[in-house]
């Protein structure tokens, strides 16, 4: 799948926001009114639904729009170094900004490196390569790159990157199977108009005509840079082992061969489908933002409420694919494949398909298997093939992208990389690996080990350390999308 159309692609790391199941909106949130009676306002204390860890200095508010489109908002005063901050700390900076304005630009790009945030925000659209037309493969793709190219408001083809640019700040985005990411980061100063300037994107994009060439051009260069890549084979092979007619056998990626010449061969209108792609599914109740500031809340929610309520809303059901069961119940999926790799390693990978997990994300079956098959300690399966000298590493789980982790199944692999000795036994590689899943099958779910992985996983959530706000971003969307 094209991960990502810029420079870096998405994390599929579970966020730290309690988050209600897929499809499932959140609960209405309720101000307390003991904490009003004591003096402490709603907008200093977050919302008390939002569940976050004790060590974490930011404030959380969740709003709904009335177009439906979903926000959360994070105000966070800290600095770089995890130190804390106040608005009335705040206050004394805008008044040292005001007094000279080009002394501070040398500042804020100096903090930038040092103990000033970037402000950063992050929307994901409930839509991607699995709703990408069958006569236009790369649709979605090629859209993510298109409302790039100017808005009404503002026309300047590419005019956010370059403001971005300017203000010490960067932007990407990124098409998943059944998502579209967009996400940047900009000087504090620099954030509402920023965000005026993104939102755009889902208000009123130009997607210029004559544009379509040009970005079909980037597509390509993006598709013709990853088709050396191990992981990008390995992608296109599992597609064409699903049934036919199911998403995952589409070409999602896209190059110029489906979006310029073969639609030009069957005289279709690229830019006129382009329109209809954005208009039907760049609604505003497809959509879930997240914005983090050193603002206050109250000042976040007044920003988003004004900028992104210009949403269109089209109020159609958004596309689903979760009656597509079992993509891979085929005979040509349970096979041994030989691939020959670009990269000089040899490396054995047994991939199980099931059902779709998302749906389970509280209890995490994957975590607690990955688990035990990642286990390095006596009685492990790397343990055992690193006596024989068979294996160096072993990596067991579900990556949670798209690829791997959508509506309709999920991936669990199982990977090791092998030695020549391994190489030349891989099929008692093979078997001593189902001979560990069996007994874990013969044995049951084990309470003393998932409590164990509970109690590790508390930990580190308690004493949690404090990540980019990018991917802080793409956490919390892609586990509330």
């Amino acid at each position: 799948m094209p991960q990502t159309s810029k420079s870096m692609s998405a994390g599929s790391v579970p966020g730290q926001v309690s988050v209600p199941d897929q499809g499932e909106p959140p609960p209405p949130l309720q101000e307390d009114r003991s904490e009003a009676a004591a003096g402490i306002t709603v907008e200093e204390q977050g919302d008390p639904q939002i569940i976050k860890s004790p060590s974490d200095p930011k404030k959380y508010r969740y709003v709904e729009l009335s177009n439906g489109l979903r926000a959360l908002l994070i105000s966070d005063f800290s600095t770089a170094d995890g130190k804390g901050g106040s608005a009335t700390d705040e206050e004394e900076e805008e008044e040292e900004e005001d007094a000279d304005e080009e002394q501070d630009e040398e500042k804020a790009a100096k903090k930038k490196g040092s103990s000033e945030k970037q402000a950063a925000a992050a929307l994901c659209i409930s839509v991607g390569g699995f709703s990408d037309p069958d006569d236009l493969p790369g649709l979605a793709h090629f859209l993510e790159h298109m409302v790039f190219m100017g808005s009404e408001k503002y026309p300047a083809e590419n005019g956010f990157d370059a403001f971005l640019k300017k203000h010490g700040g960067s932007d990407n985005a990124s098409t998943d199977c059944e998502r579209t990411i967009f996400q940047f980061d900009v000087q504090r100063k620099y954030f509402r108009e920023a965000l005026d300037r993104w939102a755009q994107f889902f208000i009123c994009p130009l997607m210029i005509e004559d544009a379509i060439d040009r970005e079909v051009e980037a597509v390509d260069s993006e598709y013709q840079l990853a088709r050396p890549s191990d992981s990008h084979r390995k992608e296109m092979l599992f597609g064409s082992l699903a049934k036919p007619g199911h998403p995952m056998s589409k070409f999602c990626w896209g190059n110029a061969q489906t979006l310029k010449h073969e639609p030009r061969e069957k005289q279709i209108n690229t830019y006129q489908r382009l329109r209809d792609f954005w208009k039907r599914y760049y609604s505003a109740h497809y959509m879930t933002l997240a914005v983090q500031s050193k603002e206050t809340l109250d000042t976040l929610e007044e920003w988003v409420r004004e900028i992104f309520i210009k949403v269109p809303n089209n109020g159609e059901p958004p596309p689903d694919f979760s009656h597509l069961q079992q993509p891979f119940h085929t005979p040509a999926f349970n096979k041994l494949y030989r691939v020959v790799p670009v990269r000089k390693v040899h490396a054995l990978t047994i991939s199980w398909a099931i059902p779709p997990q998302g749906k389970h994300y509280r209890v995490k079956p994957l975590h607690y298997i990955s688990w035990l098959i990642g286990h390095e300690g006596t009685g492990s399966i790397l343990s055992l093939l690193r006596k024989k000298c068979w294996a160096l590493a072993l990596f067991g789980g579900n990556s949670e992208t798209g690829f791997d982790q959508n509506t309709t199944y999920s991936i669990f692999s199982i990977s090791i990389t092998l030695t020549d000795q391994g190489f030349q036994n891989f099929y008692q590689v093979v078997h001593l690996v189902f001979q560990y899943m069996k007994m874990l099958q013969t044995l049951g779910p084990q309470q003393r080990i998932y409590e164990e992985i509970q109690k590790i996983e508390a930990n580190e959530f308690h004493y949690q350390e404090q990540v980019k706000q990018h991917k802080r971003k793409n956490n919390v969307l892609e586990a509330s999308s």
